[in-house]
């Protein structure tokens, strides 16, 4: 199925009976009818998943959202084809949420460097470093947070298969400028259970550029609760919202993730505005009672984006003729060292465990990041650390974690090739390998040393790692976060001799589509795998109400407003072959019979109906649903008459471009 693709919605389970009526029990309006048919569900439950309905901006100026159907689950089969029967043949083996890109941002922080968004438009600059130094919904942040972990909470299990949730992952840039505040409130969003405030400095007031403060207004900011004038409401139509930055500080009381779940460091967790490394002076200012407001006139565009690169981000703090205004200072700024980051996820919250969420007590000394974890039964999680501590919001793998990732590898594989492409045989058991990280292979081209290691080396990039997986045939995925976008790759093995695996990037909660995945891994039990991904929004209403109070309201207020970013207007929601999916992957070896999934009343595994070998990446609905059909011609027109209006749209702004687009 091509990418572009118009996907053809319409029909009832009367009108696609009759469809099938008039055109015989074979063909693609039979398969519509198969699909409507009470007898078996397509789906278990797609209840609150983007399976059940959409989220459409609609609006020329400032757009808003409205409900909009259901998308197709569709089949892709680069990596294997999809056999008949696979759905009544379907075991699952494990149901994991992905997480990632929160970036929850202390938006009073004398540390943020918010003046150089404006920066963006320069022509001396590269494209894109500045384009998320501030957002207009950045203030709520926790609040977007929160409403996805409620959306995940009520789902409760894998819409395909029924099988309650194994664990979370979380693939890094939990915070969004390494502080201790930051990764506090991570930590206290994803227990849950306490009263919570999104808030630092004084308790009682917002201090940051959003606000009217007569000596330090700035019109490039949005301002809610302004009746001055500025450019986002003057210019881009954003809406009055004169309660929002009082509602934003109001505690209240997260619901967390009730799941084992385990932690990725990111960019933005190791490095300051996911940029630059640490330095005393910038720690100084970031606890201090200053905070710059503007662009400093004595640097360039060119000198700005030269200090951040070189690690002297405190000189765009120094700098003369800065704006600047007082805030309350707040030691609980400082900037946090990855051995602060295994303390803190080491602390009991209560909420969920277990202790560390996958950081041992031996990375408190080792400052070492990575570490393997049981997805499940039979089912090994691979947790890399992908920050190159000397800096640039890119990744890359030291030397050390490379040869211990082969190591693992090796350790979960009865058969692999060497790197001559000779099979290697053992006595290891088996087990289906997922690779969890925070830059994807594309995002993996950060050739500097890492300073911060006694001997620096050189560092591992994207081709060495794809390369290092090829070889290993129980390495069925990748899942990361990043370039804040819905995108999935298949990874074609360069040889027969291995299967090779899924490249899965999900997009990020604080940026439009503001989205998590549900991945499913199943057995098909006929020698290929599938894993179901399935795209959740948060739980956010699709249109705020008057006046925003509480959690969800402010959610969806923060959805509204990440479409409306002028510098990331919702192109990072991706095409429907990198939403809802069933990847097919060859099964690696014999697996054993799983546990049962956990169900609900009345529950029963299921899945999409079989797609004929060679037909490419083709959409199935759940059951209840209209079935998309594609490519019909004149049967599919003369069908769509009898089954009533059916609705044509395209998915996605097109193909997304290759290569990371980090938000710095």
């Amino acid at each position: 199925m091509d990418r572009r693709t118009f996907i053809a919605r319409g029909g009832t389970l009367g009108a696609a009976s009759a469809a099938a009526a008039t055109f015989g029990t074979f063909g693609p309006w039979a398969a519509v009818a198969r699909a409507q048919a009470p007898t078996r569900g397509v789906v278990v439950d797609p209840t609150g998943t983007t399976l059940e309905r959409t989220l459409l901006p609609t609006g020329d100026g400032y757009r808003r959202f409205t409900d909009g159907p259901g998308r197709p689950i569709v089949v892709c089969d680069e990596l294997a084809a999809p056999k008949p029967g696979r759905e009544d043949r379907r075991r699952a083996l494990a149901t994991v949420v992905h997480l990632t890109d929160i970036h929850l941002t202390d938006s009073q922080s004398p540390a943020r460097v918010e003046f150089t968004d404006r920066l963006e438009d320069s022509s001396d600059v590269e494209p894109g470093f500045f384009s998320s130094a501030w957002r207009p919904q950045e203030t709520l942040g926790a609040h977007l947070a929160d409403a996805m972990l409620q959306a995940l909470r009520a789902v409760g299990a894998g819409p395909v298969t029924g099988r309650a949730y194994d664990c979370g992952v979380t693939t890094g840039d939990a915070t969004d400028n390494m502080q201790f505040n930051e990764l506090d409130w991570f930590l206290d969003l994803m227990a849950g259970g306490r009263p919570f405030q999104f808030n630092s400095g004084d308790p009682d007031r917002y201090e940051g550029v959003q606000d009217d403060d007569e000596l330090s207004f700035d019109a490039s900011y949005y301002h809610p609760g302004s009746s001055r004038p500025d450019h986002y409401k003057d210019v881009l139509g954003f809406p009055d919202r004169p309660e929002m930055l009082d509602a934003a500080i109001t505690p209240f009381t997260p619901v967390g993730l009730p799941m084992p779940w385990y932690s990725i460091y990111g960019n933005h967790d190791g490095l300051l505005q996911g940029n630059a490394f640490d330095n005393p002076a910038f720690a100084a200012i970031a606890t201090g009672p200053i905070k710059v407001v503007g662009t400093p006139s004595s640097l360039s565009p060119s000198q700005i984006q030269r200090a951040l690169i070189e690690g002297d981000a405190a000189a765009l703090l120094t700098a003369p003729g800065a704006p600047v205004r007082q805030v309350t200072p707040d030691p609980a700024r400082a900037a946090t060292t990855p051995r602060d980051w295994v303390l803190r996820h080491r602390e009991d919250r209560g909420g969920a465990g277990p202790i560390g969420h996958g950081l041992s007590a031996d990375a408190v000394e080792t400052g070492e990041l990575h570490y393997t974890f049981e997805v499940a039964p039979g089912v090994l999680g691979v947790a890399l650390d992908t920050v190159n501590r000397t800096a640039w919001a890119s990744g890359s793998i030291d030397r050390a974690q490379f040869a211990w990732l082969e190591e693992q590898l090796v350790a979960a594989s009865s058969r692999y090739l060497d790197p001559a492409g000779n099979e290697v045989t053992t006595s290891n058991d088996d087990q289906v390998i997922v690779v969890f990280a925070h830059h994807g292979i594309d995002s993996l081209d950060n050739p500097f040393p890492d300073l911060s290691r006694p001997e620096p080396e050189e560092r591992v990039q994207g081709p060495e790692f794809e390369a290092l997986l090829h070889r290993f045939p129980n390495v069925i995925a990748c899942v990361v976060g990043h370039t804040h976008r819905n995108r999935i790759v298949p990874r074609v093995s360069p040889t027969a001799d291995t299967g090779g695996f899924w490249d899965i990037t999900t997009a990020a909660h604080i940026d439009h589509p503001q989205q998590a995945r549900i991945l499913e891994i199943v057995d098909n039990a006929d020698g290929t795998l599938s894993i179901f991904a399935t795209i959740v929004d948060h739980a956010g209403p699709a249109s705020p109400p008057a006046e925003v109070r509480s959690v969800l309201d402010l959610a969806s207020l923060a959805r509204e407003l990440g479409v409306n970013d002028d510098q990331k207007r919702g192109a990072d929601e991706g095409e429907p072959v990198d939403n809802n999916v069933e990847l097919l992957v060859t099964a690696p070896f014999r697996l054993a019979v799983a546990p049962p999934p956990a169900q609900g009343p009345g529950q029963g595994q299921g899945g999409p109906p079989a797609a004929p070998p060679g037909q490419g990446r083709r959409p199935v609905q759940p059951a209840g649903q209209p079935l998309p059909v594609t490519g019909l011609g004149t049967a599919a027109a003369g069908a769509a008459l009898l089954a009533g209006a059916a609705a044509l749209r395209g998915h996605g702004p097109g193909e997304a471009p290759d290569g990371p687009t980090e938000r710095v």
